[in-house]
């Protein structure tokens, strides 16, 4: 488990899966779940960026606490735990909502490496990396104990490069 980020029934989910509001990532891309229905994918190739927006306490992020602190906007304000990222074909901003895990107060670092994940790993152009289940098991461990962000950073560029290499030697062998 990485904050929101975790491995249930061999498939990687975003969100509380229990809820029926979580994004599954899935070879294909980024399957938006609600009411307990599967939506529409949004592939991989279509991202070109992807930041993590959510609080580490449940209440401090949800709408009800934004339309309740009357006036002093909640620091997710009305839209709650998503992620959120500019896409193309056609160009425009998606946000993925998903539930926070009840009764779970997300470690803040865990939060900053999950946001870091996503980003470096889109960022350098391997989004399709965020679908690979074996990517992402070997990659959260190595990840989860990291204390700084710079720290994760790091990680997550050496585990990019370490795949493109990897690939590039099987593509000239």
């Amino acid at each position: 488990m990485l904050g929101p980020l975790v491995r249930v029934d061999g498939r990687w989910l975003v969100g509380d899966h229990r809820d029926r509001t979580h994004l599954e990532f899935t070879p294909e891309g980024i399957v938006p779940h609600a009411d307990g229905q599967p939506g529409e994918v949004v592939g991989w190739g279509r991202f070109m960026d992807l930041g993590l927006a959510v609080t580490p306490h449940r209440w401090t992020g949800s709408r009800r606490t934004a339309l309740v602190s009357l006036g002093q906007m909640a620091p997710l304000g009305l839209t709650g735990p998503h992620l959120r990222a500019t896409v193309r074909h056609p160009y425009e901003y998606w946000t993925g909502r998903f539930s926070h895990h009840r009764g779970q107060r997300y470690d803040p670092r865990e939060l900053i490496a999950a946001g870091v994940l996503l980003a470096v790993t889109v960022d350098a152009g391997e989004a399709a990396l965020l679908g690979d289940l074996g990517w992402l098991d070997d990659a959260v461990p190595r990840i989860v104990t990291l204390r700084r962000e710079g720290e994760v950073r790091a990680a997550v560029t050496k585990l990019v490069a370490g795949t493109r290499a990897a690939r590039a030697a099987r593509g000239s062998g």
